[in-house]
């Protein structure tokens, strides 16, 4: 549900300013708003001078080399609450700190750079190894030197050409030996006279080759040389980048204080932005927000006991037109619904929150779907592991599917599936009520029955909000929509034998009615949009369907894994047919679950659902958690 807000001025002196702007971050219940916006603010907007700014500037650059310094620690410092900040100790100390930390990373960095790329210079020298030849035999070595050249197969004409200019270089005092590396890359060694290299990098600078150089630690080794000792220091580095991380850890623990010092800084740089949404005079300062109407009081006491007298608090109507920021509040089970909400749109302030009709309606659609005794208790158990191991929108969705998955469980039974028809091959259990593979035709009535109950639930509660809000034409639309199905879902029954004849006169009657209603609240363009309007909710309830068709091709594919385990050998069938209901399972999880949603965010919200609410944010809860967070935003 929504929880209902009061618009608030607070009028006071200026020198209590500060003291205000940091109880109402500490408390964090307000949800400003800019006086330049607000026409119940008559006051010029309170600029920020010259001093504020500064700080502002101050306070930027420290929380920046704060924020790199902690990122710097592999386990995260314990959060501390916020405390004020002394910036020219606060500085002096980072700039004592900062160089040496500046060089501990910079020699990190070089250990990791290292690590990554040594790896790639061993595999060139372990394929280019069996092309280097055996150099103690050239006479007066030490007056010779060599160049590993890659080239790319598509241009292997190119060391042609090199060796015929090589040869007019140096006539043949000089070597190539190539060989294809893999199916891109040929390889080469070119064994030259030292007194020629000038002529030879010329040569190499000119030709579509490139020349593989090693780290410089390793360049006056030999390739077999080079090859033990970067497999020796790749082996060496783990243990030292360990050994630096822990160091320059060590550094950023010895200053615990440094958290409480980012809060502190969070707290102020956000009591000082704020400064641009207040109203003022040279002596005043006026103050709009909104805050939740039940925690008005608690705000009334706190402002009290900081300021006193110098503070007037006053509950100012709202405006029309204004939008008020939205809170969903519910209880805990469907709190995990108000992020699936969120994430379709933000209901418009004083609309309906329909977070407890997705509790009720999309687990339920989901175990429809599903349908596997087997499936819903492993999807139970996988969901609660998410549960546990992760947070925000995963950690709600997890306990959405632990929901779909207990009723996948009941369907389940209801069904008689249990791994497919694994119960009853070996158990003999029979379908309580429907068998989904065979009874095809009830499973398809069943789910179009669905659709007509839930979308006449919107219905109604679209026509009940359009009548609160004094909405005719679109209360009417909504009648008109709902006598209209009616109409015409009562005749299709009595074209099936499923109702008597004399129903069919009724029938015509209503439907008659509802597509009236709709032609008339469509106004001008009534004629065109009423018969689109009842096409739309007679595709909206077919569209229900889905439920009979994804649970359809579950049933079908838990038992192709079972014929499947029966045809094969005891061993290979137990692992092919585990294999396909892991694959079912893992569909199973995800299409049901974006089937669900979309009926709810198609089908259902469109007949009563209004978007386009401002999210609820109070003054202070963009800082790090502190004790006296309100319960809406800790949890």
């Amino acid at each position: 549900m929504q929880v209902p807000m009061a618009k608030v001025h607070i009028v006071g002196h200026r020198r209590r300013l500060a003291a205000v702007l940091e109880v109402l971050h500490g408390w964090r219940g307000v949800h400003l708003i800019d006086v330049s916006a607000d026409s119940t603010v008559t006051l010029p907007p309170l600029t920020v001078d010259d001093e504020q700014l500064h700080d502002l500037e101050e306070l930027r650059y420290l929380r920046t080399r704060l924020d790199a310094l902690l990122r710097l620690c592999p386990t995260p410092l314990p959060e501390l609450p916020p405390e004020p900040v002394d910036t020219q100790v606060l500085r002096a100390e980072l700039d004592d700190v900062g160089g040496h930390v500046e060089e501990m990373v910079a020699h990190l960095d070089d250990l990791r750079q290292e690590q990554e790329t040594l790896p790639r210079h061993l595999d060139s020298l372990r394929r280019l190894l069996p092309l280097v030849p055996d150099l103690s035999a050239i006479a007066d070595l030490d007056r010779y030197d060599t160049a590993v050249l890659l080239i790319d197969v598509r241009h292997a004409a190119v060391l042609g050409e090199l060796n015929a200019h090589l040869t007019e270089e140096l006539g043949g005092n000089f070597e190539i030996i190539s060989d294809r590396l893999d199916r891109q890359t040929l390889g080469a060694i070119l064994i030259y006279p030292k007194h020629a290299a000038d002529r030879v990098q010329g040569e190499l600078g000119r030709e579509q080759v490139s020349r593989l150089r090693l780290p410089a630690r390793y360049d006056d080794l030999s390739f077999r040389e080079a090859l033990v000792a970067m497999e020796r220091r790749l082996v060496e580095l783990p243990a030292e980048i360990e050994s630096a991380e822990d160091v320059l850890a060590e550094v950023v623990r010895a200053h615990p204080h440094w958290t409480a010092a980012r809060a502190g800084i969070a707290a102020r740089l956000d009591q000082l932005n704020a400064i641009r949404s207040l109203g003022a005079t040279p002596h005043t300062f006026a103050l709009s927000g909104w805050v939740p109407c039940d925690r008005l009081p608690e705000m009334r006491e706190r402002l009290a006991s900081t300021a006193g007298e110098e503070i007037v608090l006053e509950e100012v109507p709202p405006q029309p037109g204004e939008n008020p920021p939205v809170l969903l509040r519910n209880r805990a089970v469907a709190r995990p619904f108000e992020s699936l909400v969120r994430l379709l749109d933000i209901p418009h302030y004083g609309s309906l929150d329909p977070s407890t009709l997705m509790l009720i309606f999309l687990p339920l659609f989901f175990g429809m779907m599903l349908g596997d005794v087997v499936y819903g208790l492993l999807t139970m158990a996988i969901a609660w592991w998410g549960r546990h191991r992760f947070r925000g929108m995963a950690r709600d969705l997890s306990t959405v599917l632990i929901l779909g998955g207990a009723w996948a469980t009941v369907w389940g039974v209801i069904y008689g599936e249990y791994l497919g028809d694994l119960g009853y091959r070996l158990f003999g259990i029979e379908p309580l009520w429907i068998n989904r593979a065979e009874a095809i035709g009830p499973l398809l009535l069943f789910s179009i029955a669905i659709g007509g109950a839930h979308m006449i639930l919107a219905l109604m509660i679209g026509i009940w909000q359009s009548a609160r809000e004094r909405r005719a034409r679109q209360a009417g639309e909504r009648i008109g929509l709902l006598v209209a199905l009616a109409g015409l879902f009562a005749i299709a029954a009595v074209a099936a034998d499923a109702l008597p004849a004399a129903v069919r006169t009724p029938a015509l009657a209503a439907l008659v009615v509802g597509l009236v209603v709709l032609i008339w609240a469509g106004g001008p363009m009534g004629l065109l949009t009423g018969p689109l309007a009842m096409i739309g909710g007679v595709g909206n309830v077919l569209s229900y369907l889905r439920i009979a068709a994804i649970g359809m091709a579950s049933v079908y594919l838990a038992r192709i894994a079972n014929e499947l385990g029966y045809a094969a050998p005891v061993l290979l069938g137990v692992v092919v047919a585990a294999l396909f209901h892991a694959l079912n399972l893992a569909l199973g999880m995800f299409s049901p679950t974006i089937q669900a949603l979309r009926l709810h965010y198609v089908e259902f919200f469109d007949k009563f659902f209004e978007g386009g609410g401002v999210r609820y944010q109070p003054f202070g809860s963009s800082s790090p958690t502190k004790p006296d967070q309100p319960t809406e935003l800790r949890r």
